[in-house]
């Protein structure tokens, strides 16, 4: 069964505010990015990365909340430092603009997509004009971007190295690190894509060797955590733990949560693969129909179990912290209060 315990969240309200200056660049940390995912300014703390922008109740660009620890313990609580900073605000580097607002509409994944010893940032449009393209943006590893104008700094992602078969591009993206045990040194990338025609399933983005270059895709066999095809209706969050590759699934509808821990995927050899995972259901009925503008995994609070984090379109984020999973698929889930972000 499972044990739910929440306190009780303040008024939210939706805050929009003016873009600051560009934040000045933070000092060298003194402890150099270590393994801990999610991690952007190498404190070996996981943070919170959100995209702004309409209906995020967040200013236009990429929001950075750097992890708060615990005075007790030294581990993350699942607060972060408020207010976030928007590192996003000279834009994309490919546009006329080179503005926060070419953020807008994007999804923002982070890992060491430039194969250094940081985390980077990946975008992508799922929609709009420039839906099916995105970037990598090379990380400063103290939380900042670099300048993506700057040449080195920024690689662009092809539309038409990340379409399936029937030229569909992915719904969404999440990293999946090297979950097919190919060594590139740089993260692959894990989607959902399809059509109502031909249907929608997950598919397996191969890195090749360099920033940004993705070329074919593996569909995957897997279905959805209740045994259905209806992908389109779910949505991902993707983290690593010392103990490997993990994912979160869930359904807004129906407020199915679950995880997949020990995530790999094997080629079945006729040109399709499949995830190889365990399969944990964490809640039912978890935010169900409510709308998360972000949806972020990390080991929060180091334990070893994968946490989540959530911002509403009010601009306010909580945390998630998951505990006492079993292999009957039960499971702790403390929330933490919500707090505004900017």
């Amino acid at each position: 069964m499972l044990a739910w315990t929440a306190p009780v969240a303040l008024a939210m309200t939706a805050l929009v505010p003016a873009l600051p200056a560009q934040a000045a660049p933070r000092p060298t940390p003194a402890v150099t990015t270590g393994p801990v995912d999610k991690d952007l300014d190498g404190d070996g703390v996981p943070d919170l990365i959100a995209v702004g922008g309409l209906g995020t109740g967040l200013g236009s660009g990429v929001w950075s909340g750097l992890g708060v620890t615990s005075q007790k313990t030294g581990v993350g609580t699942g607060q972060v430092q408020s207010p976030a900073d928007n590192i996003g605000l000279r834009g994309t580097g490919v546009t006329a603009h080179n503005a926060p607002t070419d953020f807008d509409g994007a999804q923002i994944i982070t890992g060491r997509f430039t194969g250094a010893d940081h985390q980077d940032f990946l975008y992508y449009y799922p929609t709009g004009t420039a839906a099916g393209i995105g970037g990598v943006i090379r990380a400063a590893g103290d939380g900042t971007m670099t300048d993506p104008a700057l040449s080195g700094n920024q690689f662009s992602i092809s539309s038409d190295n990340l379409i399936d078969a029937n030229g569909n591009s992915p719904l969404q993206l999440v990293n999946a690190f090297q979950a097919d045990g190919v060594d590139t040194g740089i993260p692959d990338l894990l989607g959902i894509a399809g059509d109502a025609t031909n249907g929608y399933r997950l598919g397996y983005h191969p890195n090749y060797f360099a920033p940004g270059l993705y070329y074919g895709v593996t569909g995957l066999t897997n279905l959805t955590p209740t045994g259905g095809t209806d992908w389109q209706n779910w949505s991902l969050a993707s983290t690593e733990t010392a103990s490997g590759i993990a994912l979160f699934l869930r359904n807004a509808g129906t407020g199915d949560l679950y995880l997949w821990t020990g995530v790999t995927m094997v080629d079945n050899g006729d040109g399709t693969g499949t995830l190889n995972h365990t399969q944990h259901q964490v809640a039912a009925n978890w935010n169900t129909g409510v709308t998360i503008s972000t949806l972020q995994a990390a080991d929060i609070n180091a334990d070893g179990t994968p946490d989540l984090w959530t911002v509403l379109p009010n601009g306010t984020y909580r945390a998630y912290l998951i505990s006492g999973l079993s292999s009957s698929g039960t499971a702790t889930v403390i929330a933490t209060r919500a707090r505004q972000l900017v």
